[in-house]
Formats: C-alpha cells, sequence, structure tokens
C-alpha cells in the first residue's frame, strides 16, 4: 500500500553542511597563503631590481651614458612595472579571497553551523 517515506536526519545534514563550509573555508586559507607566497616572491625580487637599477642608473650617468647600461636599465624598469601590475593582481585576489572567507564564516554563523575548525579532515596541505 503505502511505503514509508525516510527523511535524512537533521544531525547528518547538519554533518554534512559543517564539512562541506570547513571544505570551503580550508580551501580558501589555501589560496590566502599561495597568493600572499607569490606576491611575497615578487616584492623580494622587485626590490632587488630596484636596487640594481639604482646603481645602473648611477652608474651610466657617471660614466658618459653606456648604451648597453641604459638598455638593461629599461629592461629593469620594465620588469618592476610588470612585478607591480602583477603584486597589484594578487592583491585584489587576496581581498576576493578573504570578502568570501568572510561571507562564508558570516553564513556559517547565521546558520548556527558549528564552529570550524581551520582545515577539513582529509585535505592537503
Amino acid at each position: 500500500m503505502f511505503s514509508v517515506l525516510r527523511m535524512r536526519s537533521a544531525a547528518r545534514d547538519e554533518e554534512t553542511d559543517t564539512l562541506r563550509f570547513n571544505t570551503l573555508l580550508h580551501t580558501l586559507d589555501l589560496l590566502d597563503r599561495e597568493l600572499r607566497a607569490e606576491r611575497r616572491g615578487l616584492k623580494e625580487r622587485c626590490e632587488r631590481i630596484a636596487a640594481t637599477a639604482a646603481f645602473a642608473q648611477e652608474r651610466f650617468e657617471s660614466n658618459d651614458h653606456e648604451n648597453a647600461l641604459s638598455t638593461r636599465i629599461d629592461e629593469m624598469t620594465r620588469s618592476m612595472k610588470n612585478y607591480t601590475r602583477r603584486m597589484n593582481a594578487l592583491q585584489r585576489q587576496i581581498d576576493l579571497v578573504g570578502q568570501l572567507r568572510a561571507t562564508a564564516s558570516t553564513f556559517t554563523a547565521d546558520h548556527h553551523l558549528p564552529p570550524e575548525p581551520r582545515e577539513a579532515p582529509g585535505l592537503r596541505h
């Protein structure tokens, strides 16, 4: 006649939601670390090039404007501009990931999900 419709338990739904949001938050943390590491590396390279360019410019000005040195200074200037552009793009991505994390954290708090641990089980670092 009638079959009994089995419902999922609220505890199981809560567990599933918690795991899903922990995975999301963990992924956002991974992205944030990757973006910050790349930006930090670019910043260090940009600082080294800026110092090298300053010495090269000083030498260029005191050695009758060597052509090869002028070309090298131009290349370093282009590199610094490219590094700066990339660092700005990375910062925008870092800001976006931060906004996504804040939104996800607010969502979990608003929906009474348990507080998330910093890492979801079974995910790599």
